[in-house]
């Protein structure tokens, strides 16, 4: 092997390299833009979501930061997770105080996504403040018991039928099997 050819190679090296580990970067990119995990997405498109624990019970408030005027509060809660997304001069019926669009949704904290339902016209960027605070904790998702059924009284069972075979009836003591 000659001299010119080895930096060649070894930028090839590199280059061999570089390919294997780009796939696993898109890889943690992607599973963080297609589910909705705690402190955003990693990509700046305005958007952040926030887990609720029994050690950390959650409550989000949005304030005008013009005025410090309380917006938009929520008690997130336990073992669920609420995701934020703010739309830049989207407000169709937003004044010029209130240009943005804030969506959210609330749902629970073992689904990966959820589609947001519920919109509301909030200040520009500059001009909003969120805040994450913890309420006293611990505290523990309410326990639902399971829903039981009981079978109507009043019904009316029918008998189970004998199984019917090719040869007969299941009873059928001619019908049995010779072994011939």
């Amino acid at each position: 092997m000659t001299m010119t050819n080895k930096p060649a190679l070894i930028a090839l090296a590199f280059l061999a390299l570089f390919m294997m580990i780009l796939p696993m970067g898109g890889c943690f990119y992607a599973k963080q833009a297609f589910s909705k995990t705690s402190g955003g997405n990693m990509n700046s498109d305005d958007s952040y979501t926030y887990v609720s624990t029994p050690y950390e019970p959650l409550t989000i408030t949005l304030y005008d930061n013009r005025d410090n005027e309380p917006l938009w509060t929520v008690d997130v809660p336990i073992g669920s997770k609420v995701s934020l997304k703010f739309l830049k001069n989207k407000a169709k019926e937003g004044t010029t105080r209130r240009p943005d669009i804030m969506q959210w949704v609330i749902y629970d904290q073992q689904r990966r996504t959820a589609r947001y339902d519920n919109t509301m016209a909030v200040p520009a960027a500059e001009s909003r403040l969120m805040r994450v605070s913890l309420r006293n904790g611990p505290e523990f998702p309410e326990e639902k018991p399971e829903e039981q059924i009981f079978p109507n009284p009043d019904h009316q069972w029918l008998p189970v039928e004998p199984k019917q075979y090719r040869s007969g009836s299941a009873n059928d003591p001619s019908a049995s099997y010779s072994g011939n």
